[in-house]
């Protein structure tokens, strides 16, 4: 026999609304107090900027090469809670430009540690430092502490273009090569019972096979060699400009390395040994650094021409993504594209992307934006950073120019589909997963089953399907024949010298040389002043509070290791990606 519960009392529910208010305004004035102290934060570091000391009237640019130069749009003060940005690789480029023309600026004082920068932000600044000298005739001293392993290569060819370079007789000169390393983890994967299964369309996608084997195939080692030599030659030639002697030679050179300060400069690779208690000062102590130079930078000229720049950086995710801070949000990216494309203001569009791809449906999406600005004439210029691949050329093809960095990796025009199943693993650890579902491929997402043999032809059949639309995608914008397309894709990843020989990029060059592009396809002055806008949308109040909370969290700040994010990352089905190259 079934009771009836009994009624609930007119106070009872009273209670329970009263109660309901009381959690929702605890809520919302928990959110207030948030952003009232993210504002007070930002306000308070706002003022802290405001309270500045004039420049000298005459004054060295000083440039704090020591960590990593972001190329990343400069975030909202709100979110800077480690105190001030780092100046931003443009800021640093557009600020040695801007030296070159106010007589003020004595000179540039360089401080350099190994870790500053990858090959292709090494390239941009050099030749960026290499304009101010040639336009000056001005000194330009860099210094460093140590040039440690590999790692000191990207420093070393910054170091090369100034007058002077100084390295602490405590340091080494520890320039040796290039390497570029991929796990393989096949044998550990079967010892843990995870299942790896992967299909791919061409020979030289081989991102799956970091999980599918246990060394190289032919085609992968092939083109691995094959960039790695062609970036350390593009790496070679500013040492061997700067030494007045053949890339050959000092190859040779840098086989004997490390050596130590001493041998450095007796080979003429360095000028100066400094003391281990140096304090050296050549512009006595009259330096500024980008940002204070950057807080005195003239606005615009009133007939600058606008166009606007969007950087770019990240994995592309599916539309239907909660959104990352470190990945592309497709959505936000094609509305920030579509907002410049209908600006009449707007003249032109840098596209800065730095992306080693993603998925199919998010990079058609923003690809199709890039499209239409083709379509209404109005130039958009693609800057590749140091990676534009997979998903992240099938957005640039339809770019106006293609411009690349020697080093830039790029192509890797194929598809790939797969998961790692977890099922053998949790067998191991006495864990049972089980449930009912109802269709014959209920479980295709599921992370326990592995696959069946009809379920990979189907995804195989799917993958043909997205190759073809990809190459027929890259040979409308490149007006090239499918076949010429497939002939230089198959997955191949390609360096930016490469890709500029076979057609895939138009220039070769970073920001500068974009800016360059700009003014000819508007057949503006070689010379001609520009107004570079921000085409980057400010984040909204979901995204704000979602990456204030993540950077305020010890949790959010922890990194997984490399290879664990890349075994994470393959759970998403029909990715274009590349495993980002590393170089150590």
């Amino acid at each position: 026999m079934n009771e009836t519960p009994p009624n609930r009392s007119v106070a009872s529910r009273i209670g329970s609304f009263l109660w309901g208010i009381v959690k929702f305004i605890v809520f919302g004035l928990g959110i207030i107090l948030l952003l009232l102290l993210i504002g007070s934060y930002a306000a308070f570091r706002h003022l802290q900027t405001q309270q500045i000391k004039p420049l000298p009237g005459k004054f060295a640019l000083e440039l704090n090469l020591t960590q990593p130069v972001p190329d990343t749009p400069v975030p909202p003060p709100w979110l800077r809670f480690g105190g001030a940005a780092r100046p931003t690789l443009l800021q640093t480029i557009q600020a040695i430009d801007r030296a070159g023309h106010d007589d003020h600026v004595t000179g540039i004082d360089i401080e350099l540690g190994s870790a500053c920068c990858s090959l292709t932000t090494a390239e941009e600044l050099h030749n960026a430092i290499a304009r101010y000298r040639a336009e000056t005739g001005k000194p330009v001293i860099a210094r460093a502490m140590s040039l440690d392993g590999a790692a000191g290569l990207g420093a070393y060819i910054v170091a090369t273009a100034a007058s002077r370079i100084e390295l602490s007789a405590a340091g080494d000169f520890g320039v040796t090569g290039l390497a570029l390393l991929t796990p393989f983890g096949a044998g550990t994967l079967d010892k843990l019972g995870i299942a790896a299964q992967f299909e791919h369309i061409g020979k030289y996608k081989t991102y799956p096979q970091m999980f599918t084997r246990s060394q190289p195939s032919k085609a992968n080692l092939h083109m691995l060699n094959s960039m790695v030599g062609s970036l350390y030659k593009s790496a070679l030639v500013p040492i061997a400009a700067r030494l007045r002697e053949t890339p050959d030679q000092i190859k040779a050179l840098i086989d004997q390395a490390p050596f130590s300060a001493e041998q450095a400069k007796q080979d003429h690779l360095i000028d100066a040994v400094l003391p281990v208690d140096f304090r050296i000062d050549h512009f006595k102590g009259n330096t500024a650094g980008v940002t204070r130079f950057d807080q005195d930078a003239p606005r615009a000229a009133a007939d600058a021409t606008r166009i606007a720049l969007i950087i770019a950086h990240g994995d592309i995710e599916a539309p239907s993504a909660s959104g990352n801070a470190d990945s592309i949000d497709p959505r936000h990216l094609a509305d920030e594209l579509s907002d410049a494309i209908d600006d009449a203001k707007v003249k032109a569009i840098v596209l800065r992307l730095d992306t080693p791809g993603g998925t199919v449906t998010g990079s058609a999406l923003i690809g199709a934006e890039v499209a239409r600005a083709a379509a209404v004439h109005k130039p958009l210029i693609v800057s590749m950073g140091a990676l534009d691949a997979s998903g992240g050329y099938w957005v640039s093809s339809h770019g106006a120019v293609l411009v690349a960095d020697p080093a830039t990796i790029t192509g890797s025009i194929g598809v790939l589909g797969g998961k790692l199943s977890f099922g053998g693993l949790l067998d191991k650890i006495g864990l049972t997963v089980t449930g009912a579902s109802r269709g014959a491929n209920a479980l295709f997402d599921s992370p326990v089953n592995k696959w069946t043999p009809a379920q990979l032809a189907n995804l195989q059949t799917s993958l043909n399907l997205d190759y073809q639309q990809f190459i027929n995608w890259v040979a409308a914008g490149r007006h090239m024949t499918p076949a010429q397309v497939d002939a230089i894709g198959q997955g191949r990843e390609w360096t930016g010298t490469q890709a500029k020989q076979r057609g895939l990029v138009d220039q070769l060059g970073g920001y500068h040389t974009a800016f360059e592009a700009v003014r000819a396809a508007l057949k503006l002055p070689v010379h001609a002043p520009l107004d570079i806008t921000d085409g980057n949308a400010r984040p909204g109040l979901h995204a704000l509070l979602r990456e204030a909370l993540q950077k305020a969290s010890p949790l959010g700040m922890a990194d997984l290791p490399p290879q664990l994010q890349a075994l994470m990352a393959v759970a998403h089905l029909h990715r274009l990606s590349m495993l980002p190259v590393e170089i150590h």
